[in-house]
């Protein structure tokens, strides 16, 4: 399996000759969306989705709610929670496909795209995590997670990481857009 990036595309070809075409701004994105720790889980959940074909699409006809939703929802709800506009936060909630709340958007879309879920999302909590893990002297603590999301057989993986680290200023500055253009404008209204 062979991995380039050209220009602003990630290619990754399988064994099979498969040729996956994943532009940086898809990496940011979904790694967003979905929570992934790393560039390379999120390589490796657009690959999965792909091959899978486990997008269900629209959910809700009526809503126009699909897969993606509930993360759309969780990100923009963080966002505001991450600027301190509780009141605006508040009114910003993630809901399942059935219209009850959801406890994090990320996972819901994960299950509804037929990924593994993430065991945290919430950055609070990955940071109280790594922070009890510290205080109780546990040897791996601080070490990477392994990925919820694996690579497909056949990927060279040290490679690939290799290759998104080159590029992860401009998957940063990616990520930044991506987030800035979903977050809800706060106005000053004195």
């Amino acid at each position: 399996m062979g991995t380039n990036i050209d220009g602003d595309v990630l290619t990754v070809t399988g064994d099979d000759g498969t040729v996956h075409l994943i532009p940086l701004d898809a990496i940011a994105s979904w790694g967003e969306l979905l929570g992934c720790d790393t560039d390379m889980e999120a390589v490796a959940a657009i690959i999965r989705v792909r091959t899978n074909r486990s997008d269900p699409g629209v959910i809700d006809p009526a809503t126009g709610r699909n897969a993606w939703t509930s993360a759309y929802e969780q990100l923009e709800h963080d966002a505001l929670v991450d600027l301190n506009q509780v009141r605006a936060a508040s009114l910003h909630r993630a809901f399942k496909a059935n219209g009850a709340l959801a406890a994090d958007g990320r996972a819901e879309t994960r299950r509804l795209l037929g990924l593994d879920a993430t065991t945290i999302v919430d950055s609070y909590e990955a940071d109280a995590a790594l922070a009890a893990a510290r205080a109780l002297d546990e040897p791996n603590a601080g070490e990477p997670v392994e990925p919820s999301i694996r690579l497909p057989a056949g990927v060279d993986a040290t490679s690939l990481e290799t290759l998104l680290a080159e590029h992860a200023a401009e998957i940063q500055t990616a990520r930044e857009k991506f987030i800035d253009a979903i977050t809800p404008p706060i106005t000053d209204r004195r």
